[in-house]
């Protein structure tokens, strides 16, 4: 049986995630906070390739997608088996990503931090909540190396362990860098310069990551989880009483 087409695409985001990966060592290497104590080795996250995997790999390079119908429509073809237990790994991954991954109102706060010049100085707070969002992080990489790894979501399992560990670095970087501008990273070179390029780096590895996401449920037919679809509605209607309100004092200024 030929694998479904999203199995295809899937694989292009996997092969993404790797070259973001790679920028991201180039640019600023795997080097969280406690690693020099030996604490947040990534390469333990998921099994090497082929391990615990008991079924043949849906990536083989001798087959095609199936042909489009009469219409020019994807023909319906079923999800792929999986031998593991992926409710139960998304459920979990879900609720740490839930659990600790930062609010719009943190990742604003976080980028007017970021965008003060080095060695401008950081209030009691400022520090207190770059530090807390560094340990957030660390933490959630933590309780990611304790998810039992599958091999239908090694990929992923890897690619969100290396996001988590390069945003607790950032944060920790940027305590750092805004204390002194001359701070230097592990191989003597200035941190400053490689600051705005590292967000950019780790944003694209967010957005990947959810992209590797959605097509990896897809692909082995998992339920999406429905705290999204929540967070999502209360979200947006916190951004409609956001306008509302905005409306409202534009009106008052006005009368």
């Amino acid at each position: 049986m030929r694998p479904p087409s999203s199995i295809y695409k899937l694989h292009r985001v996997v092969a993404q995630t790797a070259s973001l990966i790679a920028i991201f060592v180039l640019v600023g290497g795997i080097n969280p906070p406690a690693i020099a104590q030996g604490g947040y080795d990534t390469t333990e996250t998921a099994p090497p390739e082929g391990e615990n995997d008991r079924r043949p790999s849906p990536f083989a390079d001798n087959e095609r997608p199936p042909p489009p119908d009469e219409n020019g429509n994807e023909r319906s073809t079923p999800a792929l088996p999986a031998v593991n237990d992926l409710e139960k790994w998304f459920s979990q991954y879900d609720g740490i990503r839930r659990k600790y991954e930062n609010t719009p109102d943190e990742r604003q706060y976080f980028e007017s931090l970021a965008s003060r010049r080095p060695g401008s100085g950081l209030s009691e707070g400022d520090y207190k909540f770059l530090n807390d969002m560094s340990e957030r992080y660390a933490e959630a990489f933590n309780q990611m190396k304790e998810v039992e790894a599958c091999s239908e979501t090694q990929h992923l399992h890897r690619a969100y362990a290396m996001f988590l560990t390069e945003q607790s670095n950032i944060f920790n970087d940027y305590i750092r860098v805004l204390s002194d501008p001359d701070a230097r990273d592990k191989r003597g070179r200035p941190l400053a310069p490689q600051m705005a390029e590292r967000r950019r780096t780790v944003y694209a590895m967010e957005k990947n990551n959810h992209l590797l996401d959605v097509r990896t449920r897809r692909a082995f037919d998992v339920s999406s989880n429905p705290l999204d679809r929540r967070q999502q509605e209360q979200y947006q209607q916190e951004q409609y009483q956001q306008q509302e309100q905005q409306q409202q004092g534009w009106q008052q200024q006005q009368e």
